[in-house]
């Protein structure tokens, strides 16, 4: 049996299609203090209530040289970071992983600060599972720790844990996510079922006698 399908097919492929591989920010190539917001839309992410800085680098363990990321400068969050498509920022992109290192800390002058962080999906969703809850604490030369996120992740949320002793730090480095795939402008989707619809039609007819 012989199987026609139409261009429409190449082009639903085409919307899914990878951007790029796999990629790791290191927030060292900005000023300190700086707030990110649009600096790596062309790597593929898109900040919002994140500051790379370097105050408080004596408290990192190891020193995060020069910068490294936290969301609570701003207050008591949330703040985000969201995956877009390269080529055109305004259009959101999703990751099947991505990891943060939560950099050690050595207890002086303050505390960590902990954070719920939710991994959204592209329906605006919070991926069921996905969640992680990193405590408040004051243990002296906490470890570096690195926590990873599944599934089609297209942001994640930082919301500040209310701390007894002060708003503390909540830093993070060495964001690493998988490939990005753009997620389909809500035209494409007609588009899509029209031209799915018509290979159906034109499967139908190559198959009667």
């Amino acid at each position: 049996m012989k199987h026609k399908f139409g261009p429409g097919i190449l082009l639903v492929m085409a919307a899914a299609a990878p951007l790029c591989d796999a990629t790791t920010i290191n927030f060292d190539n900005v000023g300190s203090p700086t707030a990110l917001s649009n600096q790596y839309a062309a790597q593929g992410v898109i900040f919002d209530q994140i500051e790379a800085t370097a105050q408080f680098a004596t408290s990192v363990v190891p020193v995060s040289s020069p910068n490294y990321a936290t969301p609570f400068y701003f207050g008591t969050g949330p703040g985000s970071l969201t995956f877009v498509d390269p080529s055109n920022p305004s259009n959101g992109a999703y990751v099947d992983s991505v990891t943060i290192t939560l950099n050690g800390y050595n207890n002086v002058g303050g505390w960590f600060s902990g954070a719920t962080i939710d991994a959204i999906d592209p329906l605006g969703n919070v991926i069921a599972g996905q969640t992680q809850t990193i405590a408040p604490t004051n243990f002296t030369n906490r470890p570096n720790t690195a926590v990873s996120f599944s599934g089609q992740v297209q942001a994640l949320r930082f919301t500040n844990i209310p701390n007894p002793s002060g708003l503390g730090i909540f830093p993070f480095d060495d964001l690493t996510f998988g490939i990005l795939t753009p997620v389909p402008e809500p035209s494409m989707f007609g588009i899509a079922g029209l031209t799915l619809f018509s290979a159906w039609i034109a499967r139908r007819r190559s198959v009667r006698p």
